[in-house]
């Protein structure tokens, strides 16, 4: 593999324009200092066919196998979701050494959400005595605050928290592991956490250790791993796998519980939805071409 162990490794990868902003950000969470997404070849200038994107970042040369390694399983993952992609190739080069360091820190900064939640990286932990403050190292697995589907979903937590009617919890695809966090910190007394990835888990149990929630239980696995309903259950994933696992995430919502489901784009919103016939859309947030949206039971 090109590197060199005093700089940096570029990736760059060919992917479906509807898909390059979840890629993108997972290269920025695996690490980037910054991400650029184009469609037009970044090398020859040359415009790439209709619906196409280039995805390029650069990472530290010393952590590139293991991000080259996952980004090859995210890629997998979403053609799994996704059966008409293609497979893509990732391409690499070496980055001369720059002070990427400083870079990546200006791009991680601490993030408002809501009424009560502030998201930020260890090396800029503000003081907000009004706000819970959730300290997470961006790395190797999905959520620190900088995408707008964990911001959606962390707006409808705090709301569904604020009823009084939420004492179990359930954070389906918890990555890095911000949303169980925020459960616990907003004062949820039983938090379970799953991931089918085991180094998500891992990232997960270090961040919950770090914000106080070491009592947040965590499962490898999807939602049908644990048996329990919950009051409310969150699942920020692509929307294919909601439509998937609409029977399983739903089995596990207690009677009166709700469900939160985000990783949703605007022109997949109504589809989704309709995956989950006995249920409507309690309430809806948007930020930028992405939707959160509240389900409960009808009647």
């Amino acid at each position: 593999m090109p590197s060199d162990a005093s700089g940096w490794t570029a990736f760059r990868v060919e992917v479906p324009l509807a898909i390059a902003d979840v890629v993108a950000n997972f290269l920025l969470e695996a690490g980037a200092p910054g991400v650029v997404t184009d469609e037009h070849d970044l090398v020859t200038g040359t415009t790439l066919p209709a619906g196409r994107a280039r995805v390029e970042a650069a990472v530290p040369a010393t952590t590139a196998l293991d991000v080259k390694a996952a980004l090859a399983r995210y890629l997998a993952a979403l053609r799994d979701l996704h059966p008409g992609l293609a497979a893509a190739t990732i391409e690499e080069t070496v980055v001369p050494a720059l002070d990427w360091i400083d870079l990546a820190r200006t791009h991680h900064r601490p993030v408002a959400v809501g009424r009560r939640l502030v998201i930020a990286p260890p090396w800029d932990v503000p003081a907000a005595a009004d706000r819970e403050v959730l300290v997470i190292e961006p790395g190797m697995a999905f959520g620190t605050g900088q995408h707008a589907t964990t911001r959606g979903c962390l707006v409808a937590i705090e709301e569904g928290v604020a009823t009084g009617r939420v004492a179990t919890a359930l954070d389906v695809g918890t990555g890095s592991g911000v949303l169980a966090a925020a459960l616990a910190r907003l004062g949820v007394p039983r938090v379970v956490g799953l991931d089918l990835d085991r180094g998500a888990l891992a990232a997960a149990r270090a961040n919950l250790d770090r914000n106080g929630a070491r009592h947040v239980a965590l499962v490898a696995g999807g939602p049908a791993a644990v048996r329990a309903s919950f009051d409310l259950v969150v699942a920020n994933l692509l929307a294919d796998a909601l439509v998937a696992e609409a029977a399983a995430l739903t089995a596990r919502v207690g009677r009166d519980g709700r469900l939160i489901v985000s990783g949703i784009l605007a022109a997949q919103a109504a589809a989704v939805a309709g995956a989950y016939p006995g249920w409507r859309v309690a309430t809806a947030h948007a930020e930028d071409d992405w939707r959160t949206l509240v389900l409960t039971r009808t009647g």
